[in-house]
């Protein structure tokens, strides 16, 4: 099953179902609600036992993505009958994400065996290079022989174009990972039409910028000046505290400091507008709270860690439409002024 394909519970079991080749004996059932669905595929599962039935495996690509179906039937009872000793099953599930243990619920983990084996890449840029090759280039059987061999002709003199193995070393040293790989080439190859038919190092060169546009970093182009304004106190906030988490209180005290001090273009806003920008900042994640908020906890005390680094903020300032000079000046001050 793929977490991609299998998107709930109930799809998940309409495809187990006709993989097993139970729908024959399912008949009507198989379109009946889930619940009638599960029962049946349980109990066609623990009618087995160890020493006569079929043994049945099941793949679960794309693990994380099951993890967040409602209540995580499906995966509560698939480890629940891998762990009995009715038919014999065993679930492997493949992803990407090392914290999926935290994403399991109690009564799942309870049943899950612990084993985990982690693969990593272990080949060199050379052959990642080939690796590279061998995803562009078309196959034999394709149907326009002329086009095949303009095609890969084309893909192996961009291989050994010193651009191109830039931007592909560029990619290798930041992450191994095929996928990553796979989506540079997607959004290169987007860029062919019929009056572009072939690849050229230009084309992977705009791929990988997209690669690598910074999501959060775009956001804050539209962020208003005193949202901007509130980033930067959480910035000075934690270089003073070394990434201690600050809460809103602070935050408003150092951008009173920035105000008296510095502004010549900021007006000086009344508390509750700040901390509307500063809920503003919480709903777009770039600022998270390090604990639910309860109802005695007034919101100005509550603990939060920025998601953005000194990076992020100084290269999305850099393109910030009109951005006042002395906030500009601020974000890159030393804590001198203080």
């Amino acid at each position: 099953l793929s977490g991609l394909l299998q998107t709930s519970d109930k799809v998940a079991l309409k495809e187990i179902t006709r993989q097993l080749q139970l729908e024959n004996v399912v008949g009507d059932k198989v379109f009946g609600s889930f619940a009638e669905n599960l029962t049946f595929l349980l109990e066609a599962l623990r009618r087995g036992d160890r020493s006569s039935s079929c043994p049945v495996l099941f793949v679960l690509d794309e693990f994380d993505l099951f993890v967040h179906h409602k209540n995580q039937t499906l995966l509560y009872n698939l480890f629940d009958i891998s762990q009995s000793a009715q038919a014999p099953v065993t679930v492997i599930g493949l992803t990407c994400r090392q914290d999926i243990l935290e994403l399991l619920e109690k009564r799942v983990k309870s049943r899950f065996s612990h084993r985990q084996i982690y693969l990593m890449n272990s080949f060199d840029f050379k052959q990642y290079i080939k690796i590279f090759k061998e995803q562009l280039s078309l196959p034999a059987d394709f149907p326009d022989e002329a086009f095949v061999q303009k095609w890969n002709e084309n893909v192996q003199q961009l291989s050994e174009n010193k651009t191109v193995q830039d931007v592909l070393q560029n990619l290798f040293h930041y992450t191994k990972d095929l996928r990553s790989l796979h989506f540079l080439l997607m959004l290169a190859v987007s860029a062919v039409t019929v009056h572009h038919p072939l690849l050229t190092a230009a084309d992977l060169q705009e791929a990988s910028k997209q690669h690598r546009t910074d999501s959060k970093a775009n956001i804050v182009h539209g962020l208003s000046v005193l949202e901007i304004c509130l980033i930067i106190a959480m910035k000075h906030l934690n270089d003073v505290y070394d990434g201690e988490p600050f809460n809103f209180q602070m935050v408003y005290n150092e951008f009173q400091k920035f105000i008296q001090r510095k502004a010549h273009s900021m007006y000086n806003f009344e508390k509750p507008v700040v901390m509307k920008a500063f809920e503003h900042l919480l709903q777009l994640e770039l600022v998270k709270p390090l604990e639910r908020p309860s109802v005695r906890t007034q919101r100005e005390y509550l603990l939060m860690k920025l998601l953005l680094d000194n990076t992020q903020i100084m290269d999305a300032l850099q393109v910030y439409p009109n951005c006042p000079t002395d906030v500009k000046q601020w974000a890159a001050s030393s804590l001198s002024w203080l």
